[in-house]
């Protein structure tokens, strides 16, 4: 059986949107011409693909959190 791929990120919180905010992401260049690249050879809106995306990889997301030192006071 074939290993599950993994994605890395630095893990942070931020706050939701609040009822009426439109969300905004700002891509890297490249990220866009990779997004816009899948959504040509798509059905769907840059926003849906982008969605999908986000959504369908979230299971595969690891978050990289500092370790908490413990406070010796």
């Amino acid at each position: 059986m074939e290993k599950r791929k993994t994605i890395h990120i630095p893990g942070r919180q931020l706050e939701k949107l609040k009822p009426g905010q439109q969300p905004v992401i700002r891509l890297t260049p490249a990220a866009y011409d990779a997004l816009m690249e899948i959504t040509n050879e798509s059905s769907l809106s840059v926003k849906m693909v982008a969605s999908e995306i986000i959504l369908q990889s979230r299971d595969i997301i690891t978050y990289d959190r500092p370790e908490e030192v413990p406070n010796d006071k």
